[in-house]
């Protein structure tokens, strides 16, 4: 990856931030061996703000392509913000790890598409 991690958390006590970045930080690892072209990630971990409105953990991942990757995504169908080189994917789940664990199995699906095929 060029650029460093960028993760932004909400609502998240700070006694558990570290273990959420650590958590991100094995995620991203196992992802770059699947796909090892990345230019940038961003992540936003999101915890509830107050528990009688749900409580679930949300996670936002934000990938950015190389130019030529993101032209082949969207040819085959995986879904990036017009104009830009950047591939978006969200997650809930009860615990932000499992969250954090269920986006970036949703980026492999994802990316799974176009990696494979030249």
């Amino acid at each position: 990856m060029i650029s460093p991690l960028d993760i932004d958390f909400q609502n998240i006590n700070p006694i558990e931030t570290e273990g959420v970045e650590t958590r991100v930080r094995q995620e991203l690892a196992e992802f770059e061996k699947f796909y090892n072209r990345l230019v940038s990630c961003r992540v936003e971990v999101e915890a509830p703000e107050h528990e009688r409105r749900g409580n679930q953990c949300k996670v936002r991942i934000d990938f950015g392509l190389p130019p030529e990757d993101a032209a082949r995504a969207e040819s085959r169908g995986v879904t990036a913000p017009p104009s830009t080189e950047h591939l978006e994917v969200k997650a809930q789940r009860k615990d932000a790890s499992m969250a954090i664990h269920a986006a970036f199995n949703v980026a492999r699906r994802r990316f799974r598409d176009f990696v494979s095929i030249p």
